[in-house]
């Protein structure tokens, strides 16, 4: 509930930031996407993470609610004796001579003043929370069509934020690297017969084929050989149907993504047939951990086709 100076909270959100790219406090790497798309929601695009200047926003918002309803607190009373002195604080003004703490306390205050109806705050039928006017303040955005593809709980955390940077076009693939300057071959790490995009590694390039092809026969199932984006929209089956379609797929991303990098710095990569098969064992430890697991009698059968209870 402390009032944090501005720079303050850029340097938190800085470490934030930096640890989310490089697993250091320190400045090291560009950020693949911009901290105000992080700190949107996942349904919205982003990872949830707090932005720090609405969160301490809303925070300090909690003083201002005490001082509307008059809680019996003795700051509470002191701030009625020495500043309001019997004026109504949704329309107080602070003088300039006073605290700059102050100022912004009745700078927040300002903002506030549309979730007040009658000194009452409306905006949570329950009264003021933090959580709720954080989200109040933060507004929504339009929600995205991959999230339930991406954050699935059948799909493994590395592999959700290898999806998640997939889904905002944001891997440094050798055609973006060119776009910003850098000077190398735009070919394909991999196959290196076409320029390398993130659509082409993931769904054009020979070696990918060939892993989709190799799931394909180890699973008894059809791998769309289509852009990601089309794949979500036909994805078909239950809720564990499903999860485990969105677990291949994005295991297969992380995967190929992984290869690539492999070809690049170390010239070296495994063989397509390796890859599925890492894949699928991948899978079926996954189906085998669920120890709760309660199947239907049509889940029970799809796992024994797509050969995952082995």
């Amino acid at each position: 509930m402390f009032v944090l100076p501005k720079g303050v909270i850029k340097r938190i959100e800085a470490v934030f930031r930096n640890f989310l790219w490089d697993n250091s406090a320190d400045y090291r790497r560009i950020p693949l996407v911009g901290w105000d798309t992080i700190c949107r929601s996942k349904d919205e695009g982003g990872l949830g993470i707090k932005d720090q200047e609405i969160w301490n926003k809303a925070m300090v918002g909690r003083l201002v609610d005490w001082i509307a309803v008059n809680r019996d607190s003795i700051w509470v009373h002191w701030i009625h004796n020495n500043y309001l002195k019997g004026q109504d604080w949704m329309e107080y003004k602070p003088s300039m001579n006073s605290s700059w703490v102050w100022r912004r306390i009745c700078k927040i205050k300002d903002e506030m003043v549309p979730g007040y109806t009658n000194g009452k705050w409306h905006v949570q039928p329950d009264g003021y929370t933090p959580a709720g006017t954080y989200e109040w303040f933060r507004g929504s955005r339009p929600k995205v069509n991959w999230y339930k593809v991406v954050w699935d709980g059948w799909v493994i955390p590395k592999h959700q934020f290898m999806g998640w940077l997939v889904a905002h076009a944001a891997l440094n693939t050798t055609s973006k690297l060119v776009g910003f300057g850098v000077e190398i071959e735009d070919t394909c790490c991999i196959c290196a017969l076409a320029e390398e995009t993130s659509e082409h590694l993931f769904c054009e390039c020979e070696y990918s084929k060939r892993i989709v092809r190799e799931v394909n026969k180890m699973t008894s199932w059809s791998f769309p050989e289509s852009g990601v984006v089309e794949w979500c929209r036909q994805r078909t089956g239950t809720k564990l149907q499903k999860g485990i379609q969105n677990a291949l797929m994005l295991s297969l991303i992380y995967q190929v993504w992984h290869q690539r990098n492999k070809s690049r710095n170390e010239k070296f990569m495994l063989c397509p047939e390796r890859v599925a098969k890492h894949i699928v064992e991948e899978m079926r430890v996954r189906v085998r951990g669920r120890d709760k697991l309660q199947l239907n009698l049509d889940d029970l059968e799809w796992l024994k086709k797509m050969h995952l209870l082995e």
